[in-house]
This record gives structure tokens, C-alpha cells and sequence, in this order.
């Protein structure tokens, strides 16, 4: 993909549907929904940001995500329950590397909602549209150490551990090693 249909793609960020899930372009209107979860200390644990403190705070976050959408660079889908609209997470494309064919993802959800396989459900349409779609060799996930459950959600769908950076990112007031996962195209494909 050059870097024109990049931008068109992601400047029209199609919207995704599950079985119970629409994944679909964040609105400043989802701030209630995305401060329930985006507050909470468990989600941002092993997340590069703190938790919000406020509405004000998420509500900028969504505009930030707003000027993206427009300007065609990469952003997250918010994860929707189909039945209410509610927004429960998001789960897209954090960085890519166009010349490499590589995407990083990401993905977070409100706890309220672990163990029931919306994520997995997320994550599996993402991942159609980066290789199908995007057209990408390589998708990638970057895990802070001691996050067990996202290290076993990228085993469960496929990715397999690369190696570790120790203490290589400053987060939160100290140096956290990352953990690295791939996949690529071929091994989706298998």
C-alpha cells in the first residue's frame, strides 16, 4: 500500500461488524463511555497512559483521535456493543511502516467486559483488514512485561514472542522492558 491509499483508508476508516460487535470511528459524543474505562487505574496499568482524570481529559483525547480521522493517519476503532452502541474499548492500527509493510496494533477494554471474547471478536476483524485490506507482511504488538493476559491473547490469536528490549522505555517513572510479538501475513494465512 503506498502512502496515498494509506491515508484515503484511514481518512474513511470503514466500519467493522461482528457478531456482537461494531467497530467504528470514536466521536467526541462517546466521552461518557470512553472516561468509564479510560479512568480506571487496571486499564492503564500496563498502557503508556495514565488513567483520565476527568472528562475534560477524554473528551480531548477524542478530539485529538478526531484531527487524525481527518487527517488520514492511523487510529483506533472503538469497540461497540451492537445491541446498545455502547463503546466498551478500541483495538487499530497505533504505527506503520510503510516501506516494511508492518503494522503495530494495539488494543485496550473496559474491565467490565474482560473474559467474554468481545476482544478476541475486535481483534480478529482488525486483523482481516490489515492483511487483507492494508495488504501488510507483519503485524506487531509491543506488551510491557508482566502484562500475562496480553501476552497470552497474542499467542491465542497467532503471534509468537520475538524477544524483549530490557528496560528500554521510560513509563510511569521508570524503565519498563517490551515485550515483542509478530505476525506475519503467510503464518495468518496457515
Amino acid at each position: 500500500m503506498d502512502d496515498a491509499a494509506y491515508r484515503r483508508y484511514f481518512g474513511d476508516l470503514p466500519e467493522l461488524k461482528t457478531e456482537r460487535l461494531t467497530l467504528r470511528k470514536l466521536r467526541v459524543a462517546d466521552v461518557y463511555d470512553v472516561n468509564a474505562y479510560a479512568s480506571r487505574e487496571e486499564v492503564a496499568k500496563y498502557l503508556l497512559w495514565t488513567p483520565h482524570l476527568n472528562l475534560q481529559e477524554t473528551k480531548g483525547y477524542l478530539e485529538y483521535l478526531s484531527r487524525r480521522y481527518r487527517k488520514g493517519l492511523h487510529a483506533d476503532w472503538g469497540v461497540a456493543l451492537r445491541e446498545s452502541g455502547k463503546i466498551v474499548g478500541t483495538c487499530g492500527v497505533e504505527a506503520v511502516d510503510l516501506a516494511n509493510g508492518t503494522c503495530e496494533l494495539g488494543y485496550v477494554l473496559s474491565p467490565d467486559y474482560w473474559g467474554k471474547g468481545y476482544m478476541d471478536e475486535a481483534f480478529e476483524a482488525v486483523l482481516d483488514e490489515v492483511f487483507g485490506r492494508l495488504g501488510a507482511h507483519r503485524a506487531a504488538l509491543r506488551i510491557l512485561e508482566g502484562n500475562r493476559p496480553s501476552e497470552a491473547f497474542a499467542l491465542r490469536h497467532g503471534f509468537r514472542f520475538e524477544g524483549a528490549s530490557v528496560r528500554s522505555l521510560w513509563v510511569k517513572g521508570a524503565y519498563r522492558t517490551v515485550r515483542h510479538y509478530a505476525l506475519l501475513a503467510d503464518e495468518r494465512r496457515k
